[in-house]
């Protein structure tokens, strides 16, 4: 009988030792979790712009690579935009513009890993570029 247990042990460690190689592959297959780039559109005097257009062009591609085109999105209806980037240390610019408004931009830098970054951007009216 001594055989019999030590046999249904034996199967039983292989079925783990299995079930962890498997389970170990396939997390060796995931995609990285990306970085995120969000924040909100405001208006003079600190409103949320809905509708505003946001685009994230990327300025440091990696050593090798191609630019990407620009990334467009419009803010919600709090004035909120998100984009979804490459994890990795990376350099952007965030531009916002609304009719009626004078764009604003910014420079944002990634450090690597997934993060979030969130930036705030504030529009002025057309008419107000001397105050």
């Amino acid at each position: 009988m001594r055989r019999k247990r030590t046999r249904k042990t034996g199967a039983s460690l292989f079925r783990l030792f299995l079930a962890l190689c498997l389970a170990l592959t396939g997390l060796a297959g995931q995609k990285p979790e990306p970085a995120v780039i969000a924040g909100t559109v405001f208006r003079d005097p600190g409103f949320a712009l809905p509708g505003a257009e946001v685009e994230l062009l990327l300025l440091s591609p990696a050593p090798g690579r191609r630019k990407p085109k620009p990334a467009l999105t419009r803010a919600d209806a709090r004035g909120e935009f998100s984009f979804q980037v490459p994890p990795g240390p990376a350099e952007y610019r965030v531009t916002a513009k609304a009719k009626g408004f004078l764009p604003e931009e910014r420079i944002v830098k990634l450090s690597g890993g997934p993060e979030r970054l969130d930036v705030y951007l504030t529009l002025k009216p057309a008419g107000s570029a001397d105050k």
